[in-house]
């Protein structure tokens, strides 16, 4: 991830001496992504641990849901606890975790196979893991009110054509996933983030885990779940539209655990446009507000091209 908070290899080992953890002989900053600080710990028998911290995402639920959902059997690298069954003890004034580190990498273009294989974990996680997280609580960090008070700061900035799209937009899904068709589709525990660069594969091409589970949440669409990992994992490459055969692949997998219902299917259009819009609108603000000079903000016009496209359809 952008590394928000600087950590030496000092400052890592008085944490990890202070959880009576082994001591770090080598500690490296993980550049990939937005939201959180993350590095990776060597320690001397030739393991390695993930230490994150977290910056702008509550910390709890993100822990929990991971703990719960591997209590199933699903590959979600849930935290290391200490000798006193801490998960989460301040470093740097942040919340700070210790994670297995998982043997692989993200996919830029994963196969048909690995598009399978994660249509397959988010039928478990809809089916096994709606049960399994019956009595954990969060709210979406990303939920409508969100969506309402975002679209609002951007709207203050944007061109007349931009913000006269995005209010019509916001007006069809404030109507659709209130009163309308998407309020009778399923709910339950969502990732809500999972695009590639969160799915760890395996040296042999098979899921790791995924990780990163910052903006999860207790009772949302599962379709919108669904929805995100469409946008992101099933672009035709080089452009905006969606790979028919790779969606066709994601949905038969996700279906083969827990078919989707009549709801959920008449919903499918507007999750799409659901799921680009709330990126495009995350990324609105990072990119006209930056955090500090040191991050970095993803294009905002790449999930407002998919909205688009969606749109279209």
């Amino acid at each position: 991830m952008t590394v928000w908070t600087s950590v030496s290899l000092e400052e890592a080992n008085e944490w990890l001496k202070e959880r009576a953890f082994n001591k770090a002989i080598a500690i490296h900053p993980i550049e990939d992504g937005v939201e959180d600080s993350v590095f990776r710990l060597d320690f001397a028998d030739g393991s390695s641990a993930c230490l994150r911290l977290f910056e702008r995402t509550e910390a709890l639920g993100p822990v929990m849901i991971a703990r719960k959902l591997a209590d199933c059997g699903l590959p979600t690298c849930p935290p290391i606890e200490d000798s006193s069954n801490r998960i989460l003890v301040p470093l740097k004034g942040k919340p700070a975790c210790l994670f297995p580190w998982i043997e692989g990498t993200w996919v830029a273009w994963p196969s048909n196979k690995q598009i399978a294989e994660i249509g397959r974990f988010m039928g478990r996680m809809a089916k096994d893991g709606t049960a399994r997280c019956a009595d954990w609580e969060r709210p979406n960090p990303r939920g409508w009110p969100w969506f309402e008070d975002t679209a609002a700061r951007v709207c203050a900035i944007l061109e007349h054509d931009l913000q006269q799209e995005l209010l019509e937009e916001m007006d069809e899904h404030r109507d659709f996933w209130k009163s309308g068709a998407g309020a009778d589709v399923p709910r339950g525990p969502v990732h809500a983030d999972l695009f590639r660069n969160n799915v760890m594969f395996k040296p042999d091409g098979s899921l790791g885990a995924v990780i990163d589970w910052g903006f999860c949440a207790s009772e949302e669409p599962l379709l919108y779940d669904l929805a995100i990992v469409a946008n992101d994992w099933c672009l035709k490459e080089g452009g905006y539209m969606l790979d028919q055969e790779k969606l066709n692949i994601l949905l038969k997998a996700r279906e083969e655990i827990l078919p989707l219902t009549k709801a959920e299917k008449e919903a499918w259009p507007m999750a799409l446009r659901l799921a680009a819009l709330r990126f495009y609108l995350s990324r609105l603000v990072d990119y006209h507000w930056p955090r500090n000079p040191n991050g970095k903000a993803l294009d905002p016009d790449h999930f407002g091209n998919i909205l688009r496209t969606r749109k279209a359809l």
